[in-house]
């Protein structure tokens, strides 16, 4: 544990990350709490969130769980009531939360198209609007900006076969990003807030996608498909989790002090081909 998530008075900064439950969000979880951060683990699996918690706290860590459906206001609401009650004012927010489908354009169902906005786009808008006064307030108070992290993709920044849908979402999540950040600079909110684009990452996520990859024609089976992918990062495989972490902790962190409005892209060399 250290004090990386301190204020400068000694005090712990207070942080929400959604999707916890998946294996970016519970490594990112993790990373936050381990360098002094209290922290709120939010997504739809509430077993999967007790449990990770309660990992958190057996570490040493300072961590509650909040079921959160990033779609829907009111339960945005409900999870700022459960931060500060617990802890008090957000000045971390990670909006992690995200999902999928591998299909091609003439596949791609209306119900398909809105469903991915619902969490990957307007669940990042919802939670930013919920959480914004508070975040100002605590990054005034502490003479610190709050930060926000938002999750997009390499495919937020180039277009990926079978994932149109997906690519428009985190497309809206970049461009989103760098104009809340030039509002935010008008209007002196105290207020940092960045998008990170990881190439793909080894988790249960992506193994999915690969086998609907591979299933969609991409390459002769999932198997070549995963390899394919691995390839295709010059840095010669795929992330693990806690690599994404890691610069999520490092653009919450004030490491990033100067940034907002940022992209990084942390993908293995995947896009400077």
């Amino acid at each position: 544990m250290n004090n990386l998530l301190h204020f400068p008075d000694g005090s712990s900064r207070v942080a929400l990350v959604t999707g916890a439950a998946g294996g970016i969000g519970a490594a990112t979880a993790h990373a936050l709490a381990r360098h002094g951060a209290q922290v709120v683990v939010t997504d739809v699996e509430q077993a999967s969130l007790t449990a990770l918690a309660a990992s958190i706290r057996a570490a040493g860590g300072e961590a509650s769980a909040c079921a959160l459906d990033v779609g829907d206001p009111l339960s945005w609401q409900q999870a700022r009531e459960h931060v500060q009650a617990t802890f008090g004012n957000l000045s971390i927010l990670v909006n992690n939360a995200g999902i999928d489908v591998v299909r091609s354009v003439a596949d791609t169902t209306l119900a398909d198209w809105e469903r991915l906005f619902r969490v990957n786009s307007t669940g990042m808008f919802l939670g930013t609007q919920c959480f914004l006064d508070d975040l100002h307030v605590a990054g005034e108070a502490a003479g610190v900006r709050s930060s926000i992290v938002n999750m997009s993709s390499i495919c937020g920044n180039i277009g990926v076969a079978f994932q149109t849908a997906y690519c428009a979402t985190k497309g809206a999540v970049r461009m989103f990003t760098k104009a809340a950040a030039v509002e935010f600079g008008a209007l002196d909110r105290m207020v940092r807030i960045n998008s990170i684009h990881p190439g793909t990452v080894d988790t249960a996520f992506a193994a999915q996608c690969l086998t609907e990859l591979g299933e969609a024609g991409f390459a002769p089976s999932p198997a070549e498909a995963r390899e394919a992918i691995r390839a295709a990062h010059p840095i010669g495989n795929m992330a693990q989790g806690d690599e994404i972490a890691d610069a999520i902790l490092f653009l919450a962190s004030d490491l990033s002090r100067f940034m907002t409005g940022s992209e990084m892209l942390v993908d293995g060399g995947y896009t400077a081909q």
